[in-house]
């Protein structure tokens, strides 16, 4: 009885030291390449291929795949933004789409954008992107928009 104890005592311990082993390899190997996942703000400015006043954006990047975001511009004429997103390391590609609304708030299509993100640290990146609108029958026009954008990590604040 006694040596069972001891040898079931043992597998315990041996379990828990490869738990532990394990659960510290994932979080060291997750520090040092964060990658996408998680809140990012994002700026978006004026430019030639990008008429639109400079604006911002709230990013999410979920683990999974998925994505959401918002931004700064009339919320009458542009909803959130949802997509998917593949990638890994410091190279990422993003499609998300939008619904549209002419200047009395009815709906009249949508925007499918495309964008090819690089991260340039655990913290940044910089967003090459091409935008097309889709019309209520189905029509594309291709590059509507197209542009760059920059990208910052939102970080936990102490209030």
């Amino acid at each position: 009885m006694y040596n069972k104890r001891i040898f079931s005592t043992l597998i315990v311990i041996g379990l828990l030291a490869v738990l532990t082993t394990t659960i510290y390899a994932a979080t060291s190997a997750q520090s040092a390449a964060p990658g996408i996942v998680g809140a990012w703000e994002v700026t978006v400015p004026k430019s030639e291929g990008n008429p639109r006043e400079t604006f911002y954006a709230l990013q999410n990047f979920f683990a999974d795949g998925n994505f959401v975001g918002t931004d700064s511009q009339n919320p009458a004429l542009f909803a959130p933004v949802h997509g998917i997103w593949i990638g890994s390391s410091s190279t990422y590609l993003l499609t998300f789409e939008t619904f549209t609304f002419d200047e009395q708030g009815k709906h009249n299509g949508k925007v499918r954008s495309h964008h090819s993100i690089k991260m340039d640290g655990p913290d940044h990146f910089i967003d090459q992107f091409v935008a097309d609108r889709i019309d209520l029958a189905g029509k594309v026009t291709k590059k509507v928009r197209y542009g760059s954008a920059e990208g910052t990590r939102l970080e936990v604040e102490l209030p």
